[in-house]
């Protein structure tokens, strides 16, 4: 008995042992993994707080976004000329006959377009984030007291269709050069080819030339660059409308966030802080 004892002690020594490892690989993996979800924890409040601190950043930037759009307004859109008379303007130069066939766009649509297009996206961009700086200050739902929560998912509502516009409005403003194209294509230039022969005698050597002449034949082309006048002359001041829009939508926010402020950073009074907590 006592050589089984002594032959058997070494197997239970390294069961216990084993035994004793696994429980601290167990108790090290749990520690590891706490760690891991406090280094996490960490990170996503340091994150929230810089999101909220952007979010402060554009409430406060409003007022020169409307001032900065409302000084530069004119100066981007510098054609004085109604509908009617910037349709004749574009008929004699960018939309006249010469001017479709150089292949250039109208430059006055261009350069517009371009400045609206990143203003837009940047209206965007803006309004994202500060969307994103309303729902994070979205309370726990219960009852009562509910006022300010309305209030704040007004306006949260408000953003996304302000987004939804931004968006929309890019994607109209991309579907004029398609259009404008596809005016341009029934301007098939039909060509009516006049040929005439020479011959010049001299030194008695006969030459013979051949002089070929093009005519434009378009029966329908007056009525063709007068829709290209007009679609560019549209397109001018819808380009121009959008930016005030895009003015007023601004204006809009700075007001609603002025007035109600409070409401929308603390929905359910200043004692309840910032409701950004999953847990």
């Amino acid at each position: 008995g006592f050589v089984l004892v002594l032959f058997l002690l070494p197997l239970l020594v390294v069961m216990v042992d084993q035994s004793v490892t696994k429980k601290r690989r167990l108790s090290n993996g749990t520690a590891t993994t706490k760690e891991a979800a406090a280094h996490t924890q960490e990170k996503l409040d340091e994150l929230i707080k810089r999101f909220d601190s952007v979010g402060e950043s554009i409430v406060k930037e409003l007022p020169s976004l409307i001032l900065d759009l409302e000084e530069r307004l004119p100066k981007i859109f510098t054609r004085t000329e109604d509908i009617v008379e910037l349709e004749d303007a574009f008929a004699k130069k960018e939309c006249s006959s010469e001017g479709i066939q150089s292949g250039k766009p109208n430059p006055v649509i261009v350069e517009a377009n371009r400045i609206v297009t990143k203003e837009f996206d940047k209206a965007s961009e803006k309004l994202s984030k500060l969307q994103r700086f309303v729902l994070m200050h979205v309370p726990r739902e219960e009852d009562g007291n509910n006022f300010g929560v309305e209030v704040q998912a007004q306006f949260n509502g408000k953003l996304g269709e302000y987004l939804k516009w931004c968006d929309d409005t890019q994607d109209e403003n991309k579907v004029y050069h398609q259009a404008r194209a596809e005016i341009i294509r029934q301007m098939e230039f039909e060509r009516a080819v006049e040929e005439r022969e020479t011959v010049c005698e001299k030194e008695d050597k006969v030459t013979t030339s051949k002089a070929t002449k093009s005519v434009v034949n378009v029966p329908q082309l007056g009525d063709l660059l007068s829709y290209v006048s007009r679609h560019d002359a549209l397109q001018y001041f819808t380009l121009k409308n959008e930016l005030q829009e895009l003015i007023s939508m601004y204006l809009h926010c700075y007001i609603y966030l002025k007035n109600n402020y409070e409401k929308i950073r603390w929905p359910r009074g200043k004692s309840e802080g910032m409701n950004m907590h999953m847990y």
